[in-house]
């Protein structure tokens, strides 16, 4: 049921669902934090990198990791300092994936292939 309702917040979008999602992000069971995240990735935007900000001090090492991916697609300045802040969590692969993602983010852009945010 919580999944579900995860899911069409995600389908939803906008700052609102955001807001919503941020606090599906402190449910007690993992599956609904991920798919918190998930959604969040769909809607995109600042708002959206802002509450992943919530994930990226999760318990759990794979709702970090599945927030550091997110954050790499949504992109943009938010994205960028959260996920520098991500490079000095305590589990290697969530740093590992940081790192990757940062650098992607920050390299130069090849003219015609640019990585712009949602």
């Amino acid at each position: 049921m919580r999944e579900a309702a995860v899911d069409a917040l995600g389908e939803i979008g906008g700052d609102e669902a955001a807001q919503a999602l941020a606090i599906a992000l402190e449910d007690e069971d993992s599956w609904v934090r991920e798919e918190a995240v998930e959604a969040l990735e769909e809607i995109g935007g600042d708002e959206a990198a802002q509450a992943l900000a919530i994930a990226l001090r999760d318990e759990d090492s794979s709702v970090r990791e599945e927030a550091v991916e997110a954050l790499g697609e949504i992109g943009g300045e938010t994205a960028i300092d959260l996920l520098k802040q991500a490079l000095a969590d305590e589990d290697e692969s969530v740093r590992e994936t940081a790192a990757d993602i940062l650098a992607e983010l920050t390299a130069p852009k090849e003219r015609g292939s640019p990585r712009s945010p949602k």
